[in-house]
C-alpha cells in the first residue's frame, strides 16, 4: 500500500481497550470486526479501534488543548487523503493508550470452518481510513489495524462467520461450532426446535417477521428439561436475523452454537445484531457467565468513502 504517512505528534488516545476486568478473575474479552475494504485499491482489511473524535492532543507540558491541532501533512487541501498510515512514534502513543502491545497478536478466528490466523501487532501497520467526503479534520477519521488481502486465503469471506481479538493468546476453543438446524414443531408455546449438544432449542417466531422467520424469543432446555436460557428477543426485533434455512431466496447461517471461547461456557448467538448491522449478540448458556463478560467491538458503523 503506498500511503502518506501522518506527521508525528505527542497525543492521547482516550480509548479504553484493557482485556482484563479489573478487581475481577475473569477475563473480559473484547471481540472487533473483520471489515473488507473494496472500493479501494489496493483492497484490503481493516479492524476498528476508534474514531478521530477520541482523540485528545496535550501540548509539550501535558495540557489539555481546547482544539485538536491538524495532525496530517496535506492539510491544505481539506484532508482529501482518504487513508493515511501512522508513523512509529504516533503508533507507539497509540498502542499505549489503548492497551495494546506490541507483543500482543490479532487472532482472526473463522468459526464455520474452525480456522483460526494468527498476526504478531508488531508487524502489522496502523491506519487512519476517512468516515466520510466533506471537508474535515482527524476527527472524521477510522483508525485501526489494516492486513492485506494475501495475508487471509484467497476465497477468504470475513462478513459472516469471523470474530477478532488482540491479546497475548487466543481465547477461542476452536472446538467446531454447530449451525442451528431448525425444524418446524406443533407446539402451542413455540415454532421451531433445533437439538445438539443434548440440549433442546425451543425458538418462538417473532411477531415481526415479515419475508422468512426471525426469532421472537429462545428457550435452552437440558434433557432432564431445565432451562439453561430463556431470553426474549422480542426488544431486540428490529435487529433480528433471519433463520438458517427458512428463507427461499437466501441461504442463511447466522444462528450458531457450541464451545467459542476457552474455559467458559456454551454460547448460543445470531438472533440479534448489535449496533443495528452484522455483529451478533453473543450469549453463555450459563446464568453464571453474565453475557457482559464479551465486550462487543464489531461496531458495524463502520464505512469507508472513496471520495473523489
Amino acid at each position: 500500500m503506498q500511503i502518506k504517512k501522518i506527521i508525528p505528534i505527542c497525543i492521547l488516545l482516550l480509548l479504553s481497550c484493557s482485556f482484563y476486568a479489573i478487581g475481577n478473575t475473569q477475563e473480559r474479552l473484547e471481540i472487533f470486526k473483520l471489515n473488507l475494504v473494496d472500493n479501494s485499491e489496493p483492497k484490503f482489511y481493516f479492524v476498528k479501534l476508534l474514531e478521530g473524535s477520541h482523540i485528545v492532543i496535550y501540548d509539550k507540558d501535558g495540557n489539555k488543548k481546547q482544539s485538536i491541532q491538524p495532525i496530517f501533512p496535506d492539510i491544505e487541501d481539506d484532508y482529501k487523503k482518504n487513508k493515511y498510515q501512522l508513523p512509529q512514534k504516533y503508533r507507539q502513543s497509540f498502542l499505549t493508550a489503548s492497551g495494546i502491545s506490541e507483543t500482543d497478536n490479532l487472532f482472526v478466528y473463522n468459526y464455520e470452518y474452525n480456522k483460526l490466523y494468527s498476526f504478531p501487532i508488531s508487524k502489522l501497520e496502523v491506519f487512519a481510513i476517512k468516515s466520510g467526503c466533506l471537508p474535515t479534520d482527524e476527527t472524521n477519521y477510522q483508525f485501526g489495524f489494516a492486513l492485506e488481502l494475501n495475508q487471509l486465503p484467497q476465497d477468504y469471506d470475513p462478513n459472516d462467520t469471523t470474530f477478532v481479538y488482540i491479546g497475548k493468546e487466543s481465547p477461542f476453543a476452536q472446538e467446531q461450532l454447530t449451525l442451528l438446524n431448525w425444524q418446524k414443531i406443533n407446539d402451542k408455546e413455540y415454532d421451531y426446535l433445533a437439538q445438539t449438544h443434548g440440549l433442546h432449542y425451543y425458538l418462538r417466531q417473532s411477531p415481526f417477521s415479515l419475508d422468512y422467520p426471525k426469532c421472537g424469543s429462545l428457550i435452552i432446555k437440558n434433557a432432564k428439561n431445565n432451562i439453561l436460557f430463556n431470553d426474549n428477543y422480542v426488544k431486540n426485533s428490529v435487529n433480528s436475523m433471519p433463520l438458517n434455512g427458512k428463507d427461499k431466496d437466501h441461504e442463511y447461517k447466522k444462528q450458531w452454537t457450541g464451545k467459542l471461547f476457552k474455559n467458559k461456557p456454551l454460547v448460543v448467538f445470531g438472533f440479534y445484531s448489535m449496533f443495528g448491522g452484522d455483529c451478533p449478540g453473543i450469549d453463555f448458556i450459563d446464568s453464571s457467565f453474565p453475557s457482559y463478560d464479551i465486550r462487543l467491538r464489531c461496531d458495524s458503523r463502520f464505512v469507508y468513502y472513496s471520495c473523489k
